[in-house]
């Protein structure tokens, strides 16, 4: 299989992370986009909304979206599943997973606005309006962190990785002292050897 990724997306990172837990990342050949410019030309071939990460099965068959590369990972190994079969709590890591990438999707918004473009163009309170969803999301998690505990699913994966990435692009935001639960928890969640071996050089940015 072939995955084409960026190394700093969450949702890639995402797909990472969990072909790791599950031990197949072996039967992956990622292929890391280097430039914004490479991946609008080589993505719209995979995905026609030209976005990542896309991953090519060995049949040919293309998936896009991590939620579903992840659903389709997810039936490549026999040990416990990260989308569970028992139904309360499929649908509860489901939701987690959607504020996750929620989260992902508001720091992408933000950084773009705040970042890319001219200084003259950078209309503060877009970005501050982002990063309000990145603020409530985390809060709400913080006020239910025991759905973070247990066994590892795509929910508390999802939540990993865009935390990740948020301090990445906005290492400054000050998360950690308003959710100490939450921080706490994710700095155990780093020690993961998958976790380590997906980490983004953020001197790299």
């Amino acid at each position: 299989m072939k995955l084409y990724a960026r190394p700093a997306s969450p949702f890639v990172r995402k797909v990472r992370v969990m072909a790791r837990e599950i031990g197949i990342d072996n039967q992956i050949d990622e292929i890391m986009l280097k430039s914004p410019d490479e991946m609008m030309s080589e993505m719209p071939k995979h995905n026609p909304l030209g976005k990542i990460p896309a991953l090519i099965l060995d049949d040919g068959t293309t998936l896009y979206d991590s939620r579903v590369i992840c659903e389709y990972l997810d039936t490549r190994h026999d040990g416990p599943k990260f989308f569970p079969a028992d139904s309360a709590e499929r649908w509860q890591t489901l939701l987690l997973q959607a504020l996750a990438d929620g989260i992902g999707e508001a720091v992408i918004i933000a950084s773009m606005n705040k970042f890319m473009r001219p200084d003259e163009f950078i209309y503060e309170p877009a970005v501050d309006f982002q990063l309000e969803k990145v603020e409530r999301s985390l809060a709400d998690i913080e006020n239910g962190i025991e759905i973070l505990h247990g066994a590892l699913t795509i929910g508390p994966l999802s939540v990993a990785c865009a935390i990740g990435y948020t301090n990445f692009r906005f290492p400054d935001l000050g998360w950690q002292e308003r959710n100490p639960k939450l921080s706490a928890w994710f700095e155990s969640c780093c020690e993961r050897p998958a976790m380590q071996a997906t980490h983004f050089d953020m001197s790299a940015k």
